[in-house]
């Protein structure tokens, strides 16, 4: 179940909160119990194993997929409905598919002809492919397309799935300094990645996911193979496991 509080409330500390959520796919256990918090404008870092529910998370607060137990509260600041934004980390397109970069963004995002020139060049596009068929556009230009049709729609909150997969160096660069950019502009964002260097660097707030913990800042958090470390507020338990205590440690494999 999803609850927004629309009423103004300069001073929630949190625009997202899930309290106990629990989400299965058939009968596999996808997340359970898991409760965390999305600090409002923050940058916040989804992290954890393969398969530990990490998109899984971003989709149940986004909407896209049903939550079987639990609750997702989005406060608002003020007595409208909060913008969602979500850039997944890639589509499945048929080849078939015949619309264009422009045509897209008109579509998906309602971008105006007149500022389709500005929305591409933000997430440094390249603007010769406006007219180009969107299948025939690499993986780190696609995932720049999908940006900057977020982008124009101007969400409070935006969900990033790996956005510096596919992309160069020097487009990874400008992808970070926009992140930074809109953040700085009062834009909760939260992404999921494997990038540890990044999350080390970068992070206000990680959540941390794994088989047996979700963890929302405080203590320590320790990734096995680096010596990264990034302050946790506190740990909490999603999957009871009583023969061991937790150490204060969250250990998560193959980031």
């Amino acid at each position: 179940m999803i609850k927004t509080d629309l009423k103004y409330n300069s001073d929630h500390v949190n625009i997202v909160e899930c309290h106990d959520i629990s989400l299965f796919r058939n009968t596999n256990e996808v997340l359970f119990e898991a409760s965390c918090c999305i600090p409002r404008n923050s940058l916040t870092f989804i992290v954890g194993e393969n398969g530990t529910g990490k998109s899984s998370l971003a989709q149940t607060i986004l909407g896209l997929l049903p939550v079987d137990d639990g609750s997702i509260c989005l406060h608002s600041e003020s007595n409208k409905k909060l913008i969602l934004g979500y850039v997944p980390q890639s589509i499945d397109l048929p080849k078939h598919f015949q619309m264009t970069v422009s045509e897209y963004l008109k579509y998906s995002a309602e971008v105006q002809s007149k500022d389709i020139k500005d929305a591409l060049a933000k997430v440094d596009f390249p603007l010769i492919h406006i007219e180009s068929r969107i299948t025939e556009l690499s993986g780190g230009q696609l995932q720049k397309l999908l940006l900057a049709a977020e982008l124009y729609r101007k969400p409070d909150v935006l969900f990033l799935d790996e956005p510096l997969a596919n992309v160069d160096d020097a487009s990874e660069k400008h992808i970070i300094d926009v992140i930074l950019e809109i953040k700085n502009q009062g834009v909760t964002i939260a992404i999921i990645t494997h990038d540890w260097q990044m999350v080390s660097s970068y992070a206000d707030h990680v959540i941390c996911l794994n088989k047996n913990f979700a963890c929302t800042t405080s203590s320590s958090c320790v990734c096995k193979n680096s010596l990264s470390k990034v302050n946790i507020k506190n740990i909490q338990k999603v999957t009871p496991d009583p023969e061991h205590m937790h150490d204060g440690f969250c250990y998560i494999e193959n980031i």
